[in-house]
């Protein structure tokens, strides 16, 4: 009796095993037969999912775009604004979820690098892009919903900005991130005359 795969699992499997490889290599070195050892698998059998590597690194950019959309949906969907005191702490929240996420959650750890890596592929390039007016849309959609027609593109963008911000320092561990729970509020002490 054959056996039937499930081809987005081991997809996905293999996207892991990708990532694994780059917690001890850049992912310009990491090569296919790196990954399909780390899989469980030859690296022939891989080929059966991915083309090469720019069709696996195209894939991991569409799974960390569909993983973030995901989770910012979620984040709203079961943060009720009427539930904090004010618009700062409800913005807090979420980006401190930005920042440090849920115990035990899986996140994309190398989106960084797939931005370097973008700089050098137009096609590569063209789907970060994507991934950046997807997550738009969604934070625009979402700040609309909340707070009506005083949020425009432009607090989408600049909420883009700090979430991708916040993600990078706080994944990269280049700040204390002291500031995670309070970052706008931060910010807003730039602005006080």
């Amino acid at each position: 009796m054959s056996q039937t795969v499930d081809k987005d699992r081991v997809r996905m499997d293999i996207l892991r095993a990708f990532e694994k490889c780059m917690e001890t290599a850049p992912m310009a070195v990491v090569s296919l037969r790196d990954i399909a050892k780390v899989a469980g698998m030859s690296h022939a059998n891989l080929l059966n999912y991915f083309d090469d590597k720019e069709d696996l690194i195209i894939s991991y950019v569409r799974y960390a775009r569909d993983f973030v959309s995901d989770k910012c949906r979620r984040w709203f969907a079961s943060h009720d604004r009427s539930d904090y005191d004010s618009n700062l702490s409800y913005m807090n929240d979420l980006l401190s979820y930005v920042a440090e996420g849920k115990l035990g959650e899986t996140r994309p750890v190398a989106t960084i690098q797939t931005y370097a890596i973008a700089n050098y592929n137009p096609k590569i390039a063209a789907i970060i892009r994507e991934e950046f007016t997807e997550w738009h849309n969604v934070m625009l959609e979402y700040l609309s919903e909340v707070y009506g027609s005083e949020a425009g593109s432009e607090e989408a963008e600049a909420m883009m900005i700090l979430i991708a911000g916040t993600f990078i320092c706080n994944y990269t561990g280049a700040l204390t991130g002291d500031v995670n729970d309070n970052i706008i509020g931060t910010l807003g002490n730039l602005s006080r005359s």
